[in-house]
């Protein structure tokens, strides 16, 4: 940690859609970073691209920040004193640098159209040569730039990329890093519209905004040079960078869409729990020793640093999230569980047609407080218990596979359910599961037929699939009729298939 120095750190997402789990994690790094330093942690929206720029993406990325409980100093919703936090609220700004430039004839107009570059960057690409621009703009007679000034031409501002030099500077993860300054063309900083590139907007910002360390992906790496020369053309002071390593997918190629979730609003509508995701994602390339996976907030901001910070590209490994999220689902307290499902299960229900909702069924809170301690240390998500609970709320659809499940089978399931009838009807009025339990293994022993039989026929009955959650406890929540009305329908439909 820097000694004698101010600590500030930004995220600054270009709104293209929802928050990916690179982004997240970048967001994470700088964020535990100013909460160890007691520094201040910004967020910066860079939103000058055009092409690609969605405002839709704007508070969803927001949101999904303060869903994993990361929170700012400064930005666009939070104002500061080194505003706006929007680029596209900033032109002014960068306009008045990229003239300074021009007038130390350290940039220079360039008339050249889009199509003349890009007719020409093919032609380079068609002889296997890489392209650079010629500088033809670079030493234009006054008379002509005044006389395209004048005939409305538009024209970009390219930053004048001196020769011959080399430029170092030192990445907290990669090291020293040297690059000649032949190998950069003259940049555009200034586009033909007016609005700056990302490497001018972007250097700019960091410097006026007193960025202290400049925290993000390994694919900026390469902005790094270009930036530099920006900040040393301006006089301006360089931040600390750190450039962390690549999210890869199982496969080791980069994590993308094809390898299954990778954004926030994903994981959050999946059911994650975002302690989880929180403490999963500060694990991808970053550790604090060989063994320790499970962290408290307060635990990661302590032992955070970024000289633990691995340059192997880390792989999103799906399994071990849903491992950790099972894990902080088992260890979250009751009455936050319960909150939860309830949440869930209202949201759920909200969308279910009300021909299908239950009209005796229990209430909801009744049946949550019931189905926590049963349901917690079988579910790996929030989503994920909507499989057990839905049909206590819920009809059933007994699927053609689970009608004619016992068709090819020695066991009569028929005569088994009507069995279970009879016992059942004896518990009308002491229906829990102890009771139920009691008496239906006492079957199980009077009819000769094992309990794990007995009850996958009972399973299919009460909830049209081979499994359900611990048995007699679900019994219990349906309650004595809908029970009974469960297992009556499955033996009229399964009997009716052994014809008369």
């Amino acid at each position: 940690m820097e000694k004698n120095k101010e600590i500030r750190v930004r995220f600054a997402p270009s709104p293209t859609g929802y928050l990916h789990i690179g982004s997240a994690r970048t967001a994470l790094f700088n964020w535990l970073f100013a909460r160890k330093a007691k520094g201040a942690f910004i967020i910066r929206i860079e939103d000058t691209d055009m092409t690609r720029h969605i405002e839709e993406a704007v508070l969803p990325i927001l949101d999904s920040l303060k869903w994993l409980g990361i929170d700012w100093d400064e930005g666009p919703d939070k104002g500061g004193g080194y505003g706006p936090y929007r680029q596209s609220e900033r032109p002014d700004i960068y306009r008045k640098y990229a003239d300074s430039l021009l007038e130390e004839k350290k940039a220079y107009r360039c008339f050249c159209s889009p199509q003349f570059l890009k007719d020409s960057r093919l032609a380079a690409e068609s002889r296997g040569k890489t392209f650079q621009y010629d500088r033809r703009c670079m030493d234009l007679p006054q008379e002509e730039i005044d006389r395209n000034l004048k005939d409305g031409m538009p024209f970009a501002l390219r930053l004048m990329v001196p020769g011959n030099k080399v430029l170092e500077f030192d990445d907290r993860v990669y090291g020293s890093i040297s690059v000649r300054s032949d190998t950069i063309e003259d940049f555009i900083i200034l586009r033909s519209n007016g609005l700056p590139t990302y490497n001018f907007s972007a250097a700019i910002d960091d410097a006026l905004m007193r960025i202290s360390h400049v925290i993000r992906g390994e694919d900026h790496l390469s902005n790094t040079p270009k930036q530099i020369l920006i900040y040393d053309a301006l006089h301006m002071e360089r931040p600390v960078f750190t450039h962390l390593p690549m999210i890869l997918g199982p496969d080791g190629k980069k994590l993308s869409k094809r390898h299954g979730s990778v954004s926030m609003e994903a994981f959050r509508q999946e059911g994650y729990l975002p302690q989880a995701i929180v403490n999963y994602i500060s694990l991808l390339g970053w550790a604090f020793d060989e063994k320790s996976t499970i962290f408290t907030r307060d635990e990661l901001i302590d032992r955070f640093s970024l000289e633990d910070i691995n340059k192997k590209g880390a792989r999103f490994d799906h399994q071990k999230l849903l491992w950790m999220n099972g894990a902080y689902i088992r260890n979250t307290g009751e009455e936050a569980l319960k909150e939860m499902l309830l949440k869930t299960i209202r949201e759920k229900l909200e969308q279910v047609q009300p021909s299908s909702l239950l009209k005796e069924g229990p209430e909801p809170e009744t049946a949550v407080s019931m189905i926590v301690p049963i349901l917690r240390e079988r579910i790996k998500t929030i989503d994920e218990s909507l499989d057990w609970v839905m049909p206590f709320f819920t009809a059933i659809e007994y699927s053609p596979e689970m009608e004619s499940y016992f068709d090819k089978k020695a066991l009569d399931a028929a005569a088994v359910l009507d069995e279970i009838i009879s016992c059942l009807e004896k518990l009308k009025k002491d229906f829990t599961s102890s009771n139920i339990e009691a008496s239906l293994r006492s079957l199980s022993e009077n009819l000769g037929l094992s309990f794990r039989k007995l009850a996958e026929v009972l399973r299919i009955a009460l909830w049209a699939k081979k499994v359900s959650p611990p048995l007699f406890g679900a019994m219990e929540i349906l309650g004595y009729e809908l029970t009974l009305d469960r297992i009556r329908n499955y033996y009229g439909l399964i009997k009716g298939r052994q014809g008369p």
